[in-house]
């Protein structure tokens, strides 16, 4: 596939990025900080607002894969969600200087249906793209790439601003700007998708019933190691996202912006992408995953160590896991491609939309209850997020920041060891579907 192609559709990932990462980072320190919600209520919010995805997120899945027509079967959905998600963000990234825990509630669960609606077609289209197993991980490295520039975006566009305008140092300025530029970006990036990236047809030479196809799908090993692994990889980063602006004001104690900093991090990753799509296509994905997550074992306990005015050490440990978490972006989407053909081999269907969903679901379910756990955990050991704290709440923040999150690392790197699907496991698959006219 031409590396045009690639970045056509990877377009659409930039501002998608400039949503997922305030909503991660920025809005609890808005909706807490500045706006006098409680760290109680803006955690079971967040909670709940992931969980309505019980439902959504499979009834997409399910309903993009057997959509029908002329405009193929993922881009009705994403024209269909692209409004609302935008919306949902203006909503959620510029309120007014009072609003309540149902203000909150209601865009933040609006904003991740319009995601969903989004999402699940957009990355279940990417899956579909190739078959080859080295060309889907350059597919998810671009996509990856163009979602670190977005998220780069996010955090230098309203430096820049503060810097020649004067405007965007303070939160809920900053924020103003990124949702100005997400919808902006995004006119462009699903424009450019919608036009110019084909949908391959569906391949299939049977429809599988709904409870049969959830069996199927619990059967297929590897997708469910990789599934469990991902998601348990994903706990840390969901803990210690909401953490981090309360971790720079008050265990490093800096006055500089806290996105100023995190610019360290995503400058990491931008390379980290890259570097770990190299070195998959010449040791695996599982290895390279493998190897990335390790690196992020052993520099996050990093910041255990770390107290007032330590911003140089702070910002090599930032490095070293940007660095590291791109292999957690990209390696596990271009994983998921290979074993969903396992599932097509075994139920004649392509149901490469369900597969997505309930990953997505999965995910977005135990990030939901990570972040919200974060922000109880502090809550419990009494942290003010807008005050002074003694050294019981300081080490309350720091365990659920870095502590927690390492040992989810651990974890998932135990769990993966075992999976089975290499390049040569793969092409096997691949020639038993040929031979089936799957």
């Amino acid at each position: 596939m031409k590396r045009s192609r690639m970045l056509a559709y990877g377009l659409a990932e930039f501002p998608m990025a400039m949503a997922a990462i305030p909503m991660a980072i920025f809005i609890p320190a808005l909706y807490t900080r500045d706006l006098g919600l409680s760290l109680g209520a803006v955690g079971a919010i967040l909670i709940v607002a992931r969980w309505t995805d019980v439902i959504t997120d499979p009834l997409i899945g399910f309903l993009s894969d057997r959509t029908r027509g002329r405009w193929g079967r993922r881009r009705p959905w994403i024209l269909a969600g692209a409004p609302l998600m935008l919306l949902s963000i203006v909503q959620l990234f510029t309120p007014g200087s009072t609003v309540t825990a149902g203000y909150f509630a209601l865009w933040t669960i609006a904003l991740w249906f319009g995601w969903t609606l989004v999402a699940i077609p957009y990355y279940a289209w990417g899956a579909e793209l190739s078959e080859d197993y080295h060309e889907r991980t350059r597919i998810a490295t671009w996509r990856t790439l163009c979602g670190v520039a977005g998220t780069l975006t996010t955090i230098a566009a309203p430096l820049i601003s503060s810097s020649l305008f004067g405007y965007g140092r303070a939160l809920n300025e900053s924020l103003t700007i990124v949702a100005v530029a997400a919808v902006s970006v995004a006119a462009v990036g699903f424009t450019v998708l919608l036009a110019r990236v084909p949908e391959p047809p569906p391949r299939q030479v049977r429809q599988v019933p709904v409870l049969e196809g959830f069996r199927l799908m619990w059967r297929n090993g590897p997708f469910k190691r990789l599934m469990i692994a991902f998601v348990i990889g994903g706990i840390g980063p969901a803990m210690a996202a909401p953490l981090y602006i309360f971790y720079v004001n008050h265990v490093i104690q800096y006055d500089l912006a806290a996105s100023v900093i995190l610019l360290v991090f995503y400058a990491g990753n931008l390379i980290g992408v890259a570097l770990w799509g190299w070195l998959a296509q010449r040791i695996g994905k599982r290895s390279a995953w493998m190897v990335g997550m390790s690196l992020m074992i052993f520099s996050q306990p990093g910041y255990l160590l770390l107290g007032p005015g330590d911003l140089l050490p702070m910002m090599v440990i930032l490095f070293i896991g940007g660095l590291s978490a791109g292999s957690f972006v990209a390696l596990p989407s271009a994983m998921k491609a290979d074993v969903i053909d396992i599932d097509r081999l075994e139920s004649g269907e392509d149901r490469t939309g369900l597969f997505f969903s309930s990953w997505s679901l999965a995910q977005k379910a135990i990030v939901a209850v990570a972040t919200g756990f974060a922000l109880l955990i502090l809550e419990f050991a009494g942290f003010q997020a807008a005050g002074d704290n003694g050294p019981a709440q300081i080490w309350a923040l720091k365990i659920a920041f870095a502590g927690i999150p390492a040992v989810c690392y651990a974890t998932a790197v135990f769990i993966i060891r075992p999976y089975p699907i290499t390049e040569a496991a793969h092409a096997l698959v691949l020639q038993r579907l040929a031979a089936r006219g799957v």
